[in-house]
């Protein structure tokens, strides 16, 4: 048997078991079909909506007449191979002839098929009359087609109707054989056809010995019958009915069993491992919304087929609970289900691409859907309704609806919790796939482990353009880089820090607020800090790396912000004497990256500087005394201190007054040596620099314009 349901019933055997506890019901029903040769016909019907397993019973009710010790001759009629309601009389006679078998008295199985072939050729030609029986039809079709008088009656003797009928009744019961004549999936025909089925049953072929199991959606066959003008139809059914059994009804446990066999067939891995909270979120999401929707087996089937198609694409990638109830949604309302892959902006606020951006906030958007999305919910009762509402709402948060449970999270946190609420994950559960640009988790965690090289994987993610993604990723997890922290962080920081991507972002921010890749590194490397088992060592390794120096001055500048105060996050790192500690780790690095100009091309210098200055203003004056006095040392002083800070006006700017450096050094001497330069002639942003150094004013960096002092 294959991973995916074809819709097939359940044979009974003991490797199709019957889970739904029916054979007893069907071993019952057996024993009434099972008539006496000679005993009238009796029509029993099996009947249940579409889905709940009326082809699994009929199976079971076979295999349980099977094993009966006057194990019955057993004719099965596919009225769907008939072609034409016209003909399906004639057909399903030739088919009951050919299928009628005597294995220790085959001479008297012939006779009788002969005598039902002779018979079928009554309606070879007839033109059916809706609402007349058989009979009048072929009566009907003979007076039309003949002109005389004598003609016709001549035509009609030779029919001979209840003579032939006659003559198939007695070669039956010459068989000695109970016959059981099963005729499924009435409810699949058309109303014509469905209309003729009952017509042969009831007037054509109702044989002594021989019992009739009828399968059909009542609801359906009311519908065909009040189609075809029959007043009364229940009164009719009942005509040809003579007993009338509905399905056994699915227990819930019944369901349950099915549903975790099919749990235990999509993979042999823990489903809800990858994220927090999944496995209880899950049996949430069961219990209150799949139980009560996926209400039979053949929609438990699509269900589990859907499921499987999506996991062994996205397996990991979404947590595997909102892959379930995406796949309740697809299964029970497909509608909602393109709407949020056509819309999604009408569940997320958010769309998967960026063009047509949207300014409105992400709750405002989802509800101006919210006339949009009714609408769509208006096609199902009142009851399919509110589940699917809530099941939504237990999906996107920012819907409106009744399910509001502990396994909600923020639509900041819904990245790192693998949900569809966020768009990314949204994205790769629609498209199957983890689009270029996205990463998917495999690929962090191989990166994070070292199961991959990290170099190539870096590559691919910049050539990729999928760096803002690459750091969400990391930051979902930065408690999975505790290992390898150390290692995570320096390869980080070795492909980014001095990528030109990197740069032209630095030149081109104007704001204080950036998302650009080195306020990037910075969030991941306090992320993976605060995760880290040992900070203090972290730390230090970080801050003895000359090529680290300046996300090294961001992270001492951090320590020092929890230890004096400056932060109301709570959180500290280390104690005052471990920065102490640092703090004379940071002072030769910076100096020797500074000397070397290790990261001057970049626009790192002042970032390293300020922060030895913090540090140690004693050490920053002797450092800057000395480069100084070197030949051009103004032009490197003025490139080590010129990046004073950046505005929303015009980005990084250049302030030197007498207040800026106090304590540091004398703002006469530098002012001494800038008037000795030929200002005019260096770089824009040397210029800018030198004369903020003359006239303590404040000049851009970036054109070497005045700015305005705040």
């Amino acid at each position: 048997m294959g991973n995916y349901h074809n819709d097939q019933p359940i044979n009974g055997g003991s490797e199709d078991p019957d889970l739904l506890n029916r054979s007893d019901f069907a071993n019952h029903l057996a024993n009434i079909l099972l008539l006496n040769h000679d005993d009238d016909c009796l029509t029993v019907s099996l009947e249940g909506e579409w889905g709940y397993g009326k082809t699994s019973v009929i199976n079971l009710i076979k295999c349980a007449l099977h094993e009966k010790e006057s194990a019955p001759i057993i004719i099965e009629y596919n009225p769907w191979l008939a072609g034409r309601p016209e003909s399906l009389i004639q057909d399903f006679l030739l088919q009951f002839s050919s299928q009628l078998n005597v294995q220790d008295n085959p001479s008297v199985a012939s006779k009788a098929a002969k005598e039902l072939i002779a018979y079928s050729k009554l309606f070879s030609v007839a033109k059916l009359i809706p609402g007349a029986e058989p009979w009048a039809s072929i009566v009907e079709n003979v007076l039309s087609t003949s002109g005389k008088a004598t003609e016709q009656l001549a035509k009609l003797k030779e029919l001979d109707l209840l003579g032939k009928k006659k003559q198939v009744v007695d070669a039956i019961k010459e068989v000695k054989n109970p016959i059981v004549v099963i005729i499924d999936d009435i409810d699949r025909l058309t109303p014509p056809e469905t209309f003729q089925v009952l017509r042969l049953v009831k007037a054509v072929a109702d044989f002594s010995g021989t019992s009739f199991l009828l399968a059909f959606d009542a609801n359906y066959l009311t519908s065909v019958l009040d189609n075809n003008g029959i007043v009364n139809t229940s009164e009719y059914i009942n005509k040809v009915v003579q007993l009338r059994v509905p399905l056994p009804v699915i227990s819930e446990r019944g369901m349950s069993e099915l549903a975790n066999v099919e749990l235990e067939r999509l993979s042999n891995k823990h489903l809800n491992d990858r994220f927090e909270s999944d496995q209880d979120r899950l049996s949430w999401v069961y219990h209150k919304y799949f139980k009560h929707l996926i209400r039979n087996p053949r929609e438990l089937k699509r269900f589990f087929n859907h499921l499987r198609f999506v996991l062994e694409q996205v397996e990991g990638q979404v947590c595997f609970t909102d892959l379930f109830s995406l796949s309740i949604i697809s299964t029970k309302a497909n509608s909602i289900y393109e709407h949020i892959k056509r819309v999604p902006e009408a569940y997320i606020g958010k769309r998967f691409s960026n063009d047509g951006l949207l300014i409105d906030k992400p709750k405002d958007v989802v509800e101006s859907y919210n006339d949009e999305r009714l609408k769509i919910l208006q096609e199902f009762d009142d009851r399919d309704r509110y589940l699917l509402t809530g099941l939504l709402g237990s999906i996107f948060p920012l819907i409106k609806s009744d399910d509001i449970t502990m396994y909600q999270v923020s639509e900041a946190d819904a990245d790192s919790a693998g949900r569809v609420s966020a768009p990314q994950r949204l994205h790769i559960a629609f498209h199957y796939k983890t689009p270029v640009g996205y990463i998917s988790d495999q690929d962090i965690l191989g990166f994070i482990s070292g199961d991959i090289d990290r170099g190539s994987f870096l590559y691919r993610v910049t050539s990729e353009g999928a760096e803002e993604r690459f750091f969400e990723m990391i930051m979902n997890y930065a408690k999975e880089c505790r290992t390898n922290s150390f290692d995570i962080l320096t390869c980080i920081y070795d492909t980014f820090l001095t990528s030109p991507k990197l740069i032209e972002q630095l030149k081109s921010n104007y704001g204080f607020i950036s998302t650009e890749l080195y306020s990037r590194m910075n969030w991941v490397t306090n992320a993976v800090i605060t995760k880290s088992d040992d900070k203090f060592t972290l730390i230090k390794q970080l801050v003895n790396r000359l090529e680290s120096a300046p996300l090294a001055a961001d992270v001492l500048r951090k320590v020092r912000s929890q230890i004096y105060g400056e932060t109301s996050s709570g959180e500290v790192w280390i104690s005052k004497n471990q920065l102490k500690q640092l703090e004379v780790d940071y002072q030769h690095v910076a100096v020797k990256s500074l000397k070397e100009k290790r990261h001057t091309e970049h626009d790192f210098d002042s970032h390293i500087f300020y922060e030895l200055w913090r540090s140690s203003k004693n050490k920053a004056a002797q450092f800057l005394s000395e480069t100084l006095n070197n030949d051009d040392g103004i032009i490197r002083v003025a490139e080590i201190i010129g990046h004073s800070g950046r505005d929303s006006t015009n980005g990084p700017y250049s302030l030197i007054d007498e207040t800026s450096f106090n304590g540091v050094f004398d703002i006469d001497t530098l002012r001494e040596h800038a008037r000795q330069v030929d200002i005019a002639s260096q770089p824009i942003h040397i210029q800018a620099t030198l004369n903020s150094i003359l006239d303590g004013k404040k000049y851009y960096l970036r054109d070497g314009t005045e700015g305005e002092r705040w």
